[in-house]
């Protein structure tokens, strides 16, 4: 059972009472990630455990009392001044600052991510901006540099808001507002805009909706939301060139957030398996919105998600240390 993926782990749990207990023995259950929250009248943020419903509070460095939070992963936030490319790496649960070079862009970038925690010497925060029709110019930062690197490319990709990025497999995936998709390998240092046809969705209206990107062990995801009506689940298939309709995420858990999507195998007892999670508590702030895909309803049913207020809140999923306990 050691060998086994949790999916197949699972599966075989059902055969009999010996082979459940062998699966369960050896079953890793992965943390879900915390919902993260800024009160707007307050110098501090609060953490939202969805596996017990409990909430954290800390308070926020003065140095980023005003700061706004661009991108979330490992653990870490990348955050700046309202309408500033001045960045500052946070840890809110250990309270490390990185202060990263002066940006010095003469107008607002407009997708901003980074590859993983900047303990590590493998860490690349990526920003992108077009400043004149057909050229975008790609400006990268790794630990231990005094100044950003800078390249310019030809290409007409970027759309003026609702970029979406993703690091997966060592490379930037990028999703405009027209879902189309392109690249940025920080190790060759290339950009490309892959040849794969946009979702297809029953309507074409349905995009202005909120549209989230997530990677799981280097497949790409992204579910889109709109109106009223249910999630449209999909997955990259980069050999057709195509995103492929799923009607199931198996024993995959994702969370999505605007600034941040978070995915997890086996999540917490109690908690939704095949489902997708939101940024929005429900039930007295008690509990999280999630839809589950087998069984193509929300949980609470009656869940008020207003999608314009998901796409600008400042809820995101945060990945807790595993000493999280000892730090708050």
């Amino acid at each position: 059972m050691t060998y086994l993926e949790i999916k197949d782990n699972v599966r075989a749990s059902v055969v009999c009472k010996s082979w459940y207990e062998a699966a369960v023995s050896v079953r890793v259950i992965d943390q879900s990630p915390w919902l993260m929250c800024f009160p707007q009248t307050k110098n501090t943020y609060e953490f939202y455990d969805p596996s017990n419903g409990k909430k954290y509070a800390r308070e926020l460095p003065k140095s980023l009392v005003g700061s706004i939070v661009r991108y979330s992963k490992d653990g870490w936030v990348l955050m700046s001044k309202e309408d500033s490319s001045d960045f500052v790496l946070f840890n809110p649960f250990s309270i490390d600052l990185v202060v990263l070079p002066d940006l010095q862009l003469w107008n607002y970038y407009q997708l901003v991510g980074f590859s993983c925690a900047p303990i590590s010497s493998q860490c690349v925060v990526f920003t992108i901006k077009d400043y004149d029709p057909g050229h975008v110019t790609i400006r990268t930062w790794s630990p231990g540099q005094t100044m950003w690197t800078s390249m310019q490319v030809e290409s007409q990709f970027l759309d003026v808001e609702n970029n979406k990025v993703v690091f997966s497999n060592g490379l930037f995936y990028c999703l405009n507002r027209t879902n189309c998709l392109a690249v940025f390998d920080p190790s060759l240092r290339t950009w490309n805009v892959l040849d794969v046809l946009p979702p297809r969705c029953p309507d074409e209206e349905s995009w202005n909706g909120v549209r989230f990107m997530v990677g799981y062990k280097g497949d790409i995801f992204v579910i889109c939301t709109y109106e009223n009506k249910d999630p449209l689940v999909f997955q990259l298939d980069l050999a057709r060139g195509t995103w492929e309709k799923n009607d199931t995420l198996g024993s995959l858990t994702i969370f999505v957030s605007s600034m941040s999507c978070e995915s997890r195998t086996y999540v917490n007892k109690g908690m939704l398996r095949n489902s997708v999670y939101f940024p929005k508590l429900s039930h007295g702030e008690k509990r999280c919105v999630a839809y589950s895909v087998h069984e193509r309803r929300y949980h609470p049913r009656e869940h008020n998600l207003d999608w314009g207020n998901q796409l600008s809140s400042n809820d995101f999923w945060i990945e807790p240390p595993k000493n999280v306990f000892e730090l708050i």
